[in-house]
């Protein structure tokens, strides 16, 4: 499966402290090792960390890897995707 979001595509993203966060939902997140990735969210852990993965899960780096992320380091929810050609 290709990746749906690449290098050179646009987002745009919405972030709001009372959003709640549901599995399947695309953030985008700042990662300590990785800098601002976008990634699928896998599942929601208490509410304050979420398990996080890409969508080729063949060549994408995944929550083993990435491990959970806080809801802080969220900086949006994925509303619009223009794919880059």
């Amino acid at each position: 499966m290709w990746p749906n979001y690449c290098s050179g595509d646009y987002v745009l993203a919405f972030r709001h402290r009372a959003l709640t966060f549901k599995t399947g939902e695309v953030v985008v997140v700042n990662h300590t090792r990785f800098g601002n990735i976008i990634k699928r969210i896998e599942r929601v852990e208490n509410n304050s960390s979420l398990a996080i993965a890409g969508d080729n899960r063949l060549s994408s780096t995944d929550s083993e890897t990435l491990g959970l992320v806080s809801i802080k380091q969220v900086l949006g929810k994925v509303l619009w995707h223009i794919a880059a050609t």
